[in-house]
């Protein structure tokens, strides 16, 4: 009988550290920093290569089906410019630096998963642009002027740009992300 119970939480320990690393290899496979020092990430990249198999696990285990590659392009980011965690204390303006795509998305993202659930969005069809053209949106937990996307309070959240794919080039978000004021 001693063997037996031996046995049984051998394969158990087993099987739950397989389940772990498995996990952990999803959540990390194919991440991405999109180009230099932006806070942007993206797993885009990694769909047609040999982490595709991770990255679209990723997704699924997210409980949401893979962008194709050819036809949406999606980056996160959960830091701004300086690197500092994005949190609900404080607020933050985004700013277009580039070009934008014919179609493009920001939401707030409760929390470091895009699976959590989305607060607001700004997008190509509702953001209110400068004269230039520029965008400039702000995060925060109270209404702003301009283009506002609530953030939670008190709690970390991420950024979620989407954008049509229109190029085979990496998808790199036209975004800055600046810390405003703290509370």
């Amino acid at each position: 009988m001693r063997r037996f119970i031996w046995a049984t939480l051998y394969v158990t320990s087993g099987v739950a550290v397989g389940c772990f690393t498995a996990f952990a290899l999803i959540q990390s496979a194919g991440v991405e920093t999109v180009a230099g020092d932006v806070p942007w990430q993206s797993r885009a990249a990694a769909m047609a290569g040999s982490d595709a198999f991770y990255v679209r696990a990723h997704y699924l285990l997210e409980g949401r089906l893979p962008p194709a590659p050819s036809q949406l392009g999606e980056a996160t980011a959960e830091t701004d410019d300086e690197g500092r965690p994005l949190t609900g204390t404080c607020s933050y303006v985004i700013t277009s630096t580039g070009p934008l795509p014919r179609w493009w998305s920001i939401g707030i993202v409760q929390g470091t998963a895009a699976s959590a659930e989305l607060q607001t969005t700004a997008d190509s069809d509702t953001a209110v642009r400068e004269a230039d053209g520029s965008v400039t949106i702000t995060a925060a937990t109270a209404p702003q002027q301009g283009n506002w996307l609530k953030a939670p309070e008190r709690r970390r959240f991420t950024l979620l740009y989407s954008a049509l794919a229109e190029t085979a080039r990496p998808l790199a978000p036209p975004f800055s992300i600046k810390r405003g004021v703290c509370s």
